[in-house]
């Protein structure tokens, strides 16, 4: 599966109207409504879900396994007989702060789950790997500042938009594949025995579609080790439920956890961190050793990109981007307010211990969290890979951006004038999809059938 060609944001055109509300708002202008349906070009498209957060008709949708389906094969002899929640950090922002994570995992274990293996305990390792890589930096001709690599939406942004930067970008896997890789390897059956891996089934609880995507595709090369993912969203009501009926003591007695027998699954103050923006930076770059930035929200953080790019960050180690405002708790598939979502993190920080410092290094020396391949440049942009012909196609496109309106109202179904103009010289448009150029020829056309007379 090609990472770069692999999406997980889906349009249902039956619930299309192609209001082109989609079209103005995507943010790296990856929509347009052709034929009075919205199409996604997928060489543009990042996975941020802008989509799915505006469309008022939801047409557009993440792909993720179906939770009920799920619940439904549990009793089936076929079905992997143990199964394995890899809560993202943000889940624990879903919730009242007056459940536990403890309560948490054990309402997990209620809807179907027999392990809790938290993506948050695999932050200590990611953590170790940037300490690594900053104080490698040199040798591994890293740009200044590195980039982290957490947030697959960014990085996305940055292969089209900012290819300069690669460069930049913090060889690390991502979380949940360093997550899935432990659980594989820590998880034991009650009786202390390794289980085969075929017999364990690996699920994702996902913020976002471009985590989604990540996990199904990841950008390391590495084979995607998760066996499906969640939305937050499909689970959320259910979680919820099996969180009251449990403190009122309804809850069935459920296999023991690998967590509650042995806490080889404890998280920490700097794990569930991760979970908001500024978090990871945060546990990364501690202290007055490295320079750091967090920003969030991607208008923000092209923003900052373009800093970079220009060379005015140059004294700044370390940087934290992410796309969702707030960070992971602001992410289309999760459900609560953000602000909301990052007091209860933060709450649930107040009240944990922080971090032992060999765990990161004993993840790092054991599972080696450090991508290997490189992350290629997506010519999304590029006009032609003939330097000659692309420019007579720039020209050509300033000509016919001159002669359009200028409105930018998004009627034509591009989401500007100079996108328009772009597709018209793409040959995927033409002029009079602008409907004052319409206008005005048909306005024309009737005065000369009059002139006639």
């Amino acid at each position: 599966m090609n990472p770069s060609r692999f999406h997980s944001v889906l349009l249902e055109e039956e619930s299309c109207k192609g209001c082109t509300i989609c079209v103005t708002t995507c943010p790296v202008q990856a929509i347009r409504v052709r034929d009075g349906k919205a199409c996604i070009l997928q060489e543009r498209c990042i996975d941020c879900g802008e989509c799915i957060r505006r469309c008022p008709n939801q047409a557009k949708k993440a792909r993720s396994d179906n939770f009920t389906e799920f619940q439904r094969n549990l009793p089936r002899e076929d079905f992997f007989q143990y199964r394995v929640a890899l809560p993202a950090p943000s889940l624990y922002g879903q919730v009242p702060s007056k459940y536990t994570i403890k309560e948490i995992h054990e309402a997990l274990l209620s809807m179907g789950f027999n392990y809790v293996f938290p993506v948050a305990a695999a932050t200590p390792g990611i953590t170790a790997a940037t300490r690594f890589i900053l104080d490698s930096r040199e040798s591994l001709r890293l740009g200044n500042p590195v980039i982290s690599a957490s947030c697959p939406t960014i990085i996305k942004f940055i292969s089209i938009r900012f290819p300069t930067l690669l460069k930049n970008i913090s060889p690390v896997i991502a979380p949940a594949e360093l997550a899935a890789k432990l659980a594989v390897r820590k998880i034991e059956d009650t009786e202390g025995r390794k289980i085969p891996r075929e017999k364990i089934g690996l699920y994702f609880i996902s913020p976002c579609p471009g985590k989604i995507t990540e996990t199904l595709s990841p950008m390391s090369g590495n084979k995607p080790i998760v066996d499906g993912v969640f939305s937050m969203k499909d689970i959320h009501l259910q979680l919820l439920s099996a969180l009251k009926k449990n403190a009122a003591g309804g809850a069935e007695k459920t296999e023991t956890s690998g967590e509650r027998e042995s806490g080889q699954t404890r998280i920490f103050q700097d794990e569930i961190a991760w979970g908001r923006a500024g978090g990871e930076a945060e546990a990364a770059v501690s202290g007055k050793r490295y320079s750091r930035i967090s920003v969030d929200g991607l208008i923000q953080c092209e923003k900052i990109l373009e800093s970079v790019e220009d060379g005015k960050l140059e004294n700044i180690d370390f940087l934290e981007l992410t796309a969702c405002p707030g960070g992971c708790t602001g992410g289309v598939l999760a459900v609560e307010n953000p602000a909301i979502a990052e007091y209860t993190i933060r709450s649930r920080e107040s009240e944990m211990e922080s971090t032992p410092e060999d765990l990161g290094d004993t993840q790092f020396h054991s599972e080696k969290p450090v991508r290997k391949e490189e992350i290629e440049p997506r010519p999304a942009l590029l006009l032609d890979t003939n330097f000659q012909k692309a420019a007579a196609m720039m020209e050509e496109m300033e000509e016919i951006h001159s002669q359009l309106p200028g409105l930018d109202c998004g009627c034509c179904g591009a989401p500007n004038c100079m996108a328009l103009a772009e597709d018209i010289v793409r040959g995927t448009a033409k002029k009079t999809d602008c409907i004052i150029i319409l206008k005005e020829q048909y306005k024309e056309l009737l005065e000369n059938g009059r002139g006639k007379e």
